[in-house]
């Protein structure tokens, strides 16, 4: 069974405190956008490993296929829940989705494979269950069992599905060749003590149509990743000065999307960029879109 794993972007991430656990406190607006990996399951070969995974695509490199790997680690749990004596799985994974770039693609990796082996070993553990085996995997993944537009809070586990602002956009993704360090952007990160006047009602208005009005809020960590690492700040800072209605960092970076007034501006605006950033345009996608293009309508339509 073969199913595309969306990629998503955050149109607004507030870091509120440090939590006694050692993560932070957040508020953040997620968006699932139409950049895919995909992944096809299969049950398992007889005499064979319990999981067997296999890394493929232009996304793939250095990407490991074994226990550190997040779609092993969710058939892992999957069948420790709710597999059956020697059951197992097989799962091919081609990224195109680039790692370590704040576009969740491991995450949606996971949340895939849970979903996906719903239906390939025919099991309905339900919702609410998948989502606390999600939460164990990382503080993202619940977001990709909703697909869509979604508020998520706590450290980024607690999903509030919002109702999907239209038109669907296109935006522009700028990667820019560096792999940034989530756990090294949260540990540099300084909360600013004040931060009350900055609640958005943006954060709470992503209800909001208007072509999305630029984008919605603000990215907290932005500051800190684009000190952190200047081949991303350049590509920032070249991005700001082209016209763009809305630029902005996703999640902890790398990628930098932007919003532009047309496709002309936006093809422009990539012939600027250095060579080996990656520069290719994105729509975002509904949850009705999501759940109809991901292969998971029947699994995910009721949730």
């Amino acid at each position: 069974m073969r199913f595309l794993s969306f990629a998503k972007l955050n149109l607004h991430l507030e870091v509120l405190q440090r939590r006694e656990d050692g993560f932070h406190e957040l508020r953040t607006i997620f968006q699932t956008i139409d950049l895919a990996d995909e992944i096809d399951l299969f049950p398992g070969r007889a005499g064979g490993p319990r999981i067997e995974l296999e890394v493929a695509g232009t996304g793939s490199a250095g990407l490991p296929a074994d226990e550190s790997n997040l779609a092993w680690r969710a058939a892992d749990r999957f069948l420790a829940h709710w597999g059956e004596r020697g059951e197992s799985v097989r799962i091919r994974l081609g990224k195109r989705i680039p790692i370590g770039g704040g576009l969740g693609g491991g995450s949606s990796n996971a949340a895939t494979v849970l979903l996906g082996l719903c239906a390939l070993l025919g099991r309905n553990p339900g919702l609410a269950a998948l989502e606390e085996v999600a939460a164990g995997l990382g503080s993202d993944v619940p977001f990709f069992l909703h697909g869509g537009t979604g508020l998520g809070t706590g450290r980024g586990e607690r999903i509030e599905r919002l109702p999907d602002p239209a038109p669907p956009l296109e935006l522009w993704l700028a990667v820019p060749p560096v792999q940034v360090s989530t756990r090294e952007v949260f540990s540099a990160h300084r909360i600013d003590p004040s931060p009350a006047e900055r609640r958005p009602t943006e954060a709470e208005s992503a209800r909001l149509p208007a072509p999305w009005r630029p984008l919605v809020g603000w990215n907290d960590l932005e500051p800190t990743c684009l000190a952190l690492y200047p081949a991303v700040g350049a590509v920032y800072n070249r991005l700001s000065e082209s016209g763009a209605q809305a630029v902005r960092l996703s999640g902890s970076g790398s990628t930098i999307f932007a919003q532009f007034a047309d496709r002309a501006s936006g093809e422009a605006a990539g012939h600027r960029l250095e060579s080996d950033s990656i520069w290719l345009a994105v729509k975002t996608l509904s949850r009705e879109e999501w759940r109809r293009r991901s292969g998971l309508d029947a699994l995910s339509g009721g949730s």
